[in-house]
């Protein structure tokens, strides 16, 4: 039987597994130095893996700004919306436990999603523990490699955003937890040397910093 192309499994209404497993295969075979079909990433494509999601037919990532896709969140940054960022994490756990995915630097990595699962199990060998939220966040940060600052490279697509996520967390689970608190104080810092109004960054930058302590003495804790 033939290949079937992106375009066309989308046109079959493939379920958003096939959809990834096709995705990374490409992805795979680029890295190989062979011809890809990058066909995933145009509007229409981003769209219909958007919707194989279950995201509302009117959330196509490609289509929206980054406010849209993920606005501010009561605790300041910028965050996915829950459902949107569980199916994503939902298609990354698929990826890993078929081993389409072997996130590593160095040794393999397995339980690298063990933070963000619900709380109270185990993945891979790892406890989880609930922070969702988190995941939340790093899909929004991530978005600045789509159509955010003029320099497209994955156009907003999900599961590409949450590809880089996957890259910066096998250098630190933590790492966006450490990332929130250097972004608030960055932005603190520059308010202060333009003599703007800081009430606001002040008490984001707080939240973070107890943030990270939080996950840190869990960390240790678990150790």
């Amino acid at each position: 039987m033939e290949k079937r192309s992106f375009v066309e499994l989308l046109e079959e209404s493939a379920p958003a597994s096939k959809l990834t497993e096709v995705i990374i295969h490409e992805l795979s075979i680029f890295n190989l130095g062979k011809t890809v079909d990058f066909n995933f990433l145009s509007h229409l494509s981003v769209g219909g893996y958007c919707r194989s999601l279950g995201f509302d037919p009117k959330r196509n990532w490609s289509m929206l700004v980054i406010d849209k896709i993920a606005p501010k969140s009561p605790l300041g940054p910028n965050v996915v919306p829950e459902g949107e960022a569980k199916a994503v994490l939902a298609q990354l756990r698929y990826a890993i436990d078929t081993q389409l995915l072997e996130p590593k630097l160095g040794a393999p990595k397995p339980d690298i999603l063990s933070d963000f699962l619900p709380k109270g199990k185990r993945y891979k060998g790892a406890k989880t523990l609930g922070h969702l939220w988190e995941f939340q966040y790093a899909l929004a940060v991530e978005l600045e490699h789509g159509k955010t600052r003029g320099s497209n490279i994955t156009n907003n697509h999900p599961l590409l955003t949450a590809l880089v996520v996957v890259a910066h967390l096998t250098e630190d689970k933590l790492y966006y937890a450490r990332l929130w608190e250097m972004e608030t104080n960055g932005q603190l810092f520059k308010a202060q040397i333009e003599n703007s109004p800081t009430g606001s960054i002040l008490k984001e930058n707080m939240r973070a910093k107890v943030y990270l302590q939080e996950r840190l003495q869990e960390r240790i804790e678990m150790a």
